[in-house]
């Protein structure tokens, strides 16, 4: 069987002195017909040996990962992994790191560390052969997701596995093996363990899984449902076991939509304290979550037919995110609201405190007795009332019209 593979990859594999394999998805999807995809190298030859060997032959080589044996290898516009052939230990949890990693000279040996048939295919570049442990070529053409060997064993300590799985069946529209889903459903708790960044970001692919692939029309919906199928909302720190999907059907921006139908899901009584919370637990910063607070809110507000001014005060710099989520719900008021806001434009309405001719450091200079606490309050103030042309944005007018109150 061929697989596909550059003039360079070719080349590179004779620089080997050994056998030099291409393993994983790039295999895989050449098997089921899918062009392109990470080129993924494995060998039996020890990376500091080969390193010297590439460098030497003018191959850019970069340390990725030296407890896994694993470099990045550039010659042109072209870039590979390559880790040698080794065996994973892993600890009680499921964090989807192993605790020791062994080298070992067996491919089969490093086909057992793999997750799951399909990706466990090893094309000798050299012998333009299939190495086939575990029937993955039969499984790729069935398109039948399978775990090598015992499910249990491969889903017990790497809880990202399963949210891989997940991801694998939305993009390649695979069906899982019985056995396997049993075991994700017992293990997924795992996924409780893994960071919340790696978390998150598998979740993200999920979500977007049915655009990796043209060859493919993949299905981000069977994928969805697997999740609240193996209720795995519950290790994102979720008190649901289910989300009822909608807007993430029908957003551009499918995760605002996703965290508006958990919104909508978990009905929490408070949302920013909830959204900046679960954000925050997706490996957020406090000032990322926070933004995206903004977006749902401006969202929210919206539907709650929030008064115009009021609205663009607080909502004016993210319409452009806000109004594509709120034209999937109701194209009625955001026709109302783009209205209003095209206005703005038009003559030029002081819609920001920062816009105003006076700030936090004219009130301190020229007022001193003010409690610094009254500084947002006197500003909004200002800024309602020269967008209701009540008053000049002038400085001196603004400085007076805080003269003349009462404190």
């Amino acid at each position: 069987m061929f697989i596909p593979v550059s003039a360079n990859l070719i080349r590179l594999a004779k620089i080997f002195p050994t056998d030099l394999f291409v393993v994983g998805g790039y295999v895989r999807n050449s098997i089921m017909g899918i062009k392109g995809g990470d080129i993924d190298l494995a060998s039996d030859v020890d990376v500091d040996e080969i390193t010297d060997i590439l460098k030497a032959n003018g191959y850019k080589v970069k340390v990725k990962n030296s407890m896994y044996n694993s470099i990045t290898i550039q010659k042109g516009a072209e870039s590979y992994e390559f880790t040698s052939f080794r065996k994973d230990y892993y600890g009680e949890n499921g964090k989807h790191c192993p605790v020791r990693v062994e080298r070992t000279s067996n491919i089969a040996e490093d086909a057992k560390r793999r997750d799951f048939t399909i990706n466990a295919i090893y094309y000798n570049i050299a012998k333009d052969e299939i190495v086939d442990f575990y029937q993955g070529v039969v499984d790729a053409k069935e398109r039948i997701l399978r775990c090598i060997g015992s499910p249990e064993e491969v889903l017990k300590n790497d809880g990202e596995r399963i949210l891989r799985m997940v991801r694998l069946v939305g993009e390649l529209n695979l069906k899982i093996e019985k056995k396997t889903l049993k075991s994700a459903f017992l293990m997924g708790k795992n996924i409780a363990d893994l960071s919340p960044s790696r978390r998150y970001g598998e979740l993200e692919k999920i979500v977007y899984c049915d655009m990796r692939y043209k060859e493919i029309k993949g299905d981000n919906t069977n994928a969805l449902k697997l999740l609240n199928k193996l209720s795995v909302w519950q290790y994102f720190g979720l008190p649901i076991k289910k989300v009822k999907y909608k807007m993430v059907k029908r957003a551009d921006d499918r995760m605002l939509g996703l965290l508006i139908d958990i919104v909508d899901t978990v009905k929490p009584e408070c949302l920013e304290t909830f959204l900046v919370e679960f954000l925050k637990n997706c490996g957020f910063s406090q000032g990322k979550a926070q933004k995206i607070f903004v977006y749902i809110a401006g969202y929210y507000s919206a539907l709650e037919k929030m008064k115009n001014k009021e609205y663009f005060f607080r909502y004016f710099d993210d319409v452009n995110v806000i109004f594509p989520l709120l034209s999937k719900k109701s194209k009625h008021l955001t026709s109302k609201y783009m209205f209003f806001y095209k206005y703005i434009i038009r003559y030029g309405l002081t819609i920001r405190t920062s816009d105003l001719k006076v700030g936090r450091e004219d009130i301190a200079k020229n007022f001193p007795k003010i409690d610094e606490r009254s500084y947002d309050r006197i500003l909004n103030d200002l800024l309602s009332k020269v967008f209701d042309g009540k008053l000049p944005n002038e400085r001196e007018a603004l400085l007076a019209e805080i003269d003349n109150w009462n404190f």
